[in-house]
């Protein structure tokens, strides 16, 4: 082990012998809320907390902490957004810091979360967004992002994005998404190696409905999603055809 592996070492070892206390941390701040009513000073320390968890997690090798700040991140902009739900948001965030608490004893004991808790962790998201379906987004123009993401909701989808191919994998593999919508160009691993991994990761993961998206005319790789759509001034009306075809077929 070099210097740098063993530096790693060291600091995974500290991110987990510290993450019970982050994680106690996260509970007090969300029991506080629960108890004195919405503070926005509150919800921007808690944000802050999740955020700094999640990225922590990811670079320690602990994907699935991330996987659960994601979605409580999610619900925490909700939050802000419409300080009414705060009833709903605290207990969706206490179901999460539970999902959390699990991981952590996963990963003392040299273990990787179970199946069981991944599906624990699907079933907590969408009791909480209240939708039947989910997508992810892949990619870095937030003018298209907007774009997909005002299609997606309009048609009743729960819907998250990253920028990172690598990140989107492992997100992918740890829930069955209904939609990947993927940029050909990403950071560490391209839009066409994206989907094929995904597509043959077996189980539901593969059955999710591929878009790939491009500025390019030609393609030199073998690529197989289920729609390839052009960054263009048509993007909008042949997304939402795609979608809407998916919805058809999902409704026979």
């Amino acid at each position: 082990m070099d210097k740098v592996q063993a530096m790693l070492a060291v600091l995974r070892d500290n991110y987990l012998r510290d993450l019970p206390g982050h994680i106690d941390d996260i509970e007090q701040i969300v029991l506080h809320l629960e108890h004195t009513g919405f503070q926005l000073e509150s919800c921007q320390e808690l944000y802050r907390q999740v955020h700094s968890l999640k990225g922590s997690g990811g670079t320690y090798g602990m994907s699935f902490i991330s996987d659960i700040c994601h979605p409580l991140e999610d619900s925490l902009s909700h939050l802000i957004e419409q300080p009414q739900g705060l009833l709903d948001f605290s207990a969706t965030a206490l179901n999460y810091i539970d999902l959390m608490r699990k991981a952590c004893f996963s990963y003392t004991g040299g273990l990787e979360p179970s199946a069981e808790l991944k599906s624990a962790l699907h079933q907590v998201r969408q009791s909480a967004s209240q939708t039947e379906y989910s997508a992810l987004i892949v990619e870095s123009s937030e003018v298209v992002i907007g774009i997909l993401r005002g299609i997606l909701v309009a048609s009743g989808f729960r819907v998250e994005v990253l920028q990172d191919g690598y990140l989107a994998l492992g997100r992918m593999l740890s829930e069955p998404f209904d939609v990947l919508v993927s940029a050909l160009e990403l950071r560490r691993l391209n839009g066409i190696a994206l989907i094929s991994a995904v597509q043959k990761s077996g189980g539901r993961h593969a059955k999710a409905c591929t878009v790939l998206l491009t500025t390019s005319d030609h393609l030199d790789e073998e690529v197989c999603p289920d729609f390839i759509l052009k960054k263009n001034a048509d993007l909008k009306n042949n997304f939402r055809s795609c979608i809407s075809k998916l919805m058809s077929d999902r409704q026979r």
